[in-house]
């Protein structure tokens, strides 16, 4: 009897393993998530919910926040790490498709990465705060043809989707609009909340707070149509800028060396992760939308906006590496 029991419970023990998901194998070894930016900021913030689901399906996940040059210094340490599927990186999708055309000594392009899965898209907006009376987007344009030279719009940092926004919404609304560049949001934020730049472009999670508590005013947003969240925000399509149709994703990223069954395991896994009503719950409590695009899904719309950014850039001179 002592042996027949054995016997089924190494059975039963067997026939739950067949059933456990391929990618419980990484379970003993570590996934490494790398972030280009600083510790509690958007990304890192969103990349420590994905981690914390991935190790829900057997990864040992940690974030790993390697910062500088633009979030550039991440990518190229995942991409110096054994192209195994340990090490991945964590970003804004206009860190493939944006950078390439900005930064003429980049050390990746978008060959060298493979993108596994998105987690989440936004939209980008502009906000006023008390560096300007303007109340409304035409509003604001009228002032700033009024005042030459005060018109000036903060972004997290040059060369990003932000910066460009400015630089079409300016060219659009025939204003002298001049960029000024922040290292990260918060410092952007800081002076636009005391007056020091009239406005301020960035996500629009990011201002969703001061403009509910009245601290600056949300003027417009690149979104394809009105928040029932945000009323009376409107978006740049309806007040007759229809170019200035903007999202964005975040997603994970490996090296296109890894080997191909890797990628798949990866890719199931991050997507379950994406999918998992937590992450969703967290993701939305950040003013994000939850958006999860598999690997082909997301490789089609980062060859997109690669394809569309690069005409605006090269139309503005811009290059990072002056």
């Amino acid at each position: 009897m002592t042996y027949r029991r054995h016997a089924l419970s190494f059975i039963a023990a067997a026939s739950l393993l067949a059933l456990t998901p391929s990618w419980a194998s990484a379970q003993t070894k570590p996934l490494k998530i790398l972030v280009g930016y600083p510790a509690g900021g958007a990304v890192d913030v969103v990349a420590r919910q994905v981690a914390e689901e991935m190790r829900v399906l057997g990864y040992n996940a940690i974030v790993e926040n390697k910062t500088g040059a633009a979030g550039q210094l991440a990518t190229d340490a995942m991409l110096a790490a054994p192209a195994d599927g340990s090490t991945v990186v964590f970003m804004p999708g206009g860190n493939a498709t944006i950078f390439p055309h900005v930064y003429p000594n980049l050390r990746y392009s978008m060959a060298d990465l493979k993108p596994l899965a998105s987690v989440c898209s936004f939209t980008f907006a502009l906000g006023v705060g008390p560096g300007t009376p303007a109340k409304t987007l035409k509003e604001f344009v009228d002032w700033a043809k009024a005042n030459p030279g005060k018109a000036s719009y903060g972004t997290p940092g040059a060369g990003t989707a932000m910066h460009f926004m400015g630089v079409m919404f300016g060219r659009q609304a025939g204003i002298d609009f001049q960029h000024v560049p922040y290292r990260g949001g918060a410092a952007a934020m800081t002076d636009i909340l005391g007056g020091n730049i009239p406005a301020l472009a960035t996500t629009l999670p990011n201002l969703v707070t001061h403009h509910k508590s009245g601290k600056l005013r949300i003027l417009a947003f690149t979104g394809e149509q009105p928040l029932p969240g945000l009323p009376g925000v409107s978006t740049f399509k309806d007040l007759g800028y229809p170019d200035l149709r903007i999202s964005e994703v975040f997603g994970l990223f490996a090296s296109s060396k890894t080997p191909a069954p890797v990628l798949v395991e990866l890719e199931k896994a991050m997507v379950t992760a994406a999918k998992s009503p937590r992450l969703v719950a967290a993701i939305e409590k950040l003013e994000f939308d939850s958006e999860v695009l598999n690997s082909a899904d997301l490789s089609r719309k980062l060859k997109a906006d690669f394809e569309r950014w690069g005409p605006v850039i090269k139309a503005t001179g811009y290059t990072a590496d002056k």
